[in-house]
């Protein structure tokens, strides 16, 4: 390296750590002035107070010495009149002062709030804080008026030291008036204090509760057995709040005010405050379900539990559907989205209640999640197709929610309603996004069911499963696109191959886990048994959406071509981890067995052939018998090699370009190399029973097809990169065997035939 770029190197060395220092620097400085601010927020206040009273104290100890100077000032009556007037003058105006700053502050906050709710108008308007601060800044005023009477009885260094000090905390107490009454026309503050004063009011009924427990906890109103299935519910405590009504009419009242602010803001466009409007509902009902505690109460399908109902939930969740209602009149997106989340939110809320048994049902949370479905439904008249992505979004997270805190079937209501959304793609083309993001809601239901620790989720998985095809089958309605298929893009996020987040990837990380999972992991086994009840009758909806996808010639047939095969993949590879049961590996191969077998259902027409052979359907069958052959799953291995057979002299009969009879062979006869000297013995028999059909090809593509294979015979190795796996297994077999193996399946194709001399 030369002297230039030497320095040159040392040089950018130098100057990037100094960049790094300056950055290292810079970093210290934010974290410094965070904590200066979040100090100031919390202690700010505390700090001034207890300074200005250290100033006090030190003023009144300090007071020897002031006496002394103001005795030498003061020594004369004249001089003493003076400040008799002085401070009476002082007090006049500061008495004039505080009036004057008390009318226009009270207006002026009054003027801001006048178009709330009365019962927080006149909450606000009579704040004890700014009242008393006022009414402190008069008395502090009267005060040193009243001082100038006192100059010829008190020493004079404590009149002046009040009457500065008074005058120093009168102005203070403008201050803090000033921005007490900022704060109380701040709509964000007004609603915390809401929340603050909701949350006193129950804690007050709740102290009132315990309190009134001994009067009314009389032998038997508590559960004192240990068993999962009896109740452990607060009954004195639900008698209480049983006698005493009115115990949620302040929190109602609260949730009225809550759900005004949202209306008239929304309607002004300021959603910042909306939004918060709308929390403060959700921070109530938290603050609900806390003060009432194991006094709720599950719906019973049996008997009818009044005390199941809850008119405090009940009416939250009517607000909150009018002020959907209320959106989608003034066509306010936003406004329909924010209540949609706080809906959505609240269901995960509601999965909070403690209803006193392990067993109860989630009726609160359902009936949330019903309010959230049926306000989505709401939408889809109104041409909001970004609120539909929304809500989809937010029924898949409320499914996700009652999966994990109830059990599988709950999810099963919310899945048909993000089907039957979905499904709107078909009617409308500015819907179809909606209907991509239906399908990855149920995708990730999916998942979540598979993943889930429930010993019994076959109904609501099969449920998911029927919505997912119903949506694939509308949607095949639609005309795909030539080059960029919109059937593959919309179902993409469950049946890609290709997407790295589609469901078939999360199942590739799942087995990928399952298959390093100790042999005694009794998650990883309830896992297994998921994926099991998942694969169960997969082969029969699979099969109508492979004859759905090539009656519409869509280029979707190649993503459920491939999704059968990787599925099957992914069962035989979860068979053969060792933490699966033996009883399990069986079933997961039979309805790999199943699942795989659906492609023998393909027509036979040369349309379809043709059309079939276009993704490479050959090869894909051909993988997919050597993945069973590498896993060690003969039985199954040679059962796709009998389907690549089959399909072989199916697509086969005709002239498609794509050399179907001559690769299939080619194909077969390396895997029965692969398998042994008795598969090749099948193979040769089975060649010649398809060559005896009814449907066998006929004699001039048989012919082709030997030469094709002798051909492919005498040259066995090639150089180059393959694409194709059946030409990299020829390549890497012995030679040897395989070109008699070939020369043997050319003969029986058409025998007599001379091979040709390769120039």
């Amino acid at each position: 390296m030369s002297v230039p770029e030497t320095i040159k190197s040392v040089f950018t060395r130098t100057k990037k750590a100094v960049l790094r220092k300056v950055a290292t620097l810079y970093k210290h400085l934010y974290q410094v002035n965070y904590w200066l601010r979040e100090w100031k927020q919390r202690y700010g206040g505390i700090v001034f107070v207890s300074v200005l009273l250290l100033l006090v104290v030190i003023s009144f100890y300090v007071s020897p010495l002031l006496q002394d100077i103001l005795e030498d000032y003061y020594g004369t009556e004249q001089a003493i009149n003076g400040l008799r007037s002085l401070i009476q003058n002082v007090g006049t105006a500061l008495l004039g002062a505080a009036a004057i700053v008390t009318s226009l502050v009270l207006f002026a906050m009054q003027v801001n709030i006048e178009r709330m709710p009365h019962g927080l108008f006149r909450r606000l308007s009579a704040d004890s804080r700014l009242l008393g601060a006022f009414a402190l800044a008069f008395l502090l005023a009267i005060t040193v008026s009243i001082l100038s009477t006192l100059i010829n009885q008190v020493p004079i260094v404590f009149v002046v030291i009040f009457a500065t000090w008074a005058i120093i905390f009168i102005l203070a107490l403008f201050m803090y008036a000033y921005r007490r009454a900022l704060t109380l026309i701040n709509p964000l503050q007004q609603l915390g204090i809401l929340i603050t004063d909701t949350r006193r009011e129950f804690r007050i009924w709740a102290q009132r509760a315990k309190r009134a427990i001994p009067l009314l906890d009389q032998e038997g109103t508590t559960s004192t057995t240990a068993s999962p299935i009896d109740s452990t519910h607060d009954l004195a405590r639900t008698i209480f709040f049983q006698i005493n009504k009115h115990w949620t009419d302040g929190a109602r009242r609260a949730t009225r005010h809550a759900m005004s602010f949202a209306r008239r803001y929304a309607e002004h466009g300021d959603h910042e405050v909306s939004r918060a409007a709308l929390n403060t509902v959700v921070a109530i009902t938290k603050a609900y379900i806390d003060a009432k505690g194991k006094t709720f109460y599950a719906n019973n399908l049996v008997i009818d539990n009044p005390l199941a109902t809850d008119g405090f939930i009940n009416d939250t969740l009517e607000h909150l559907r009018q002020n959907i209602q209320n959106g989608i009149a003034r066509q306010d997106e936003q406004q329909i989205e924010q209540t949609l989340q706080v809906m959505a939110t609240l269901v995960q809320v509601y999965l909070g209640i403690d209803y006193s048994n392990l067993y109860a049902s989630k009726s609160h949370a359902h009936i949330a999640a019903g309010y959230l479905a049926s306000a989505i439904e709401s939408v889809v008249p109104h041409n909001m197709a970004d609120v539909l992505l929304e809500g989809q979004r937010l029924m898949g997270r409320a499914a996700q929610y009652l999966l994990v805190h109830g059990r599988p079937e709950d999810i099963v209501t919310l899945s048909e309603k993000i089907a039957l959304i979905a499904c709107t793609g078909y009617a409308k083309k500015e819907y179809r996004p909606v209907t991509m993001v239906g399908v990855t809601q149920l995708a990730d239901l999916t998942f979540a069911l598979l993943c889930s620790k429930h010993h019994d989720i076959r109904f609501a998985v099969e449920e998911v499963r029927r919505n997912v095809a119903l949506v694939v089958k509308l949607l095949l309605k639609v005309p795909d696109t030539p080059l960029l298929s919109s059937h593959s893009t919309f179902l993409g996020s469950y049946y890609s191959s290709t997407n790295v987040q589609s469901l078939r990837a999360q199942l590739v990380t799942l087995v990928n886990a399952i298959s390093e999972a100790e042999a005694d992991n009794e998650d990883v086994q309830t896992v297994i048994r998921n994926i099991e009840q998942w694969a169960n009758n997969l082969y029969q909806t699979e099969k109508e959406l492979l004859l759905e996808a090539i009656k519409a010639k869509s280029h979707f047939t190649f993503d459920i071509i491939h999704w059968i095969t990787g599925v099957t993949e992914i069962l035989l590879a979860v068979s053969n981890a060792e933490v699966c049961y033996p009883r399990t590996r069986d079933e997961l191969r039979k309805h790999a067995r199943r699942l795989i077998n659906t492609l023998t259902w393909i027509p036979e027409d040369m349309e379809t052939v043709t059309f079939i052979e276009n993704f490479q359907i050959t090869e894909i069958l051909f993988k997919a018998a050597m993945d069973a052959h590498n896993r060690g799953i003969d039985e199954v291995a040679k059962e796709i090699g009998e389907i690549l057979l089959f399909w072989t002299f199916k697509g086969g009969r005709y002239q498609t370009g794509w050399g179907v009879l001559e690769r299939g062979l080619c194909g077969a006869a390396v895997f029965a190399l692969l398998s042994g000297g008795e598969r090749i013995i099948d193979l040769m028999i089975s060649i010649e029973k398809l060559l005896s059909g009814k449907t066998a090809p006929e004699q001039e593509v048989r012919d082709r097809a030997a030469r094709q294979i002798r051909d492919r015979a005498t040259s066995l190795y090639r150089k180059g990169h393959w694409s194709s796996l059946i030409e990299m297994e020829i390549a890497q077999a012995d030679h040897e065997k395989l070109r008699l193996l070939l020369e043997d399946i050319a003969e029986i194709l058409s025998p007599g035939i001379v091979r040709q001399e390769m120039p």
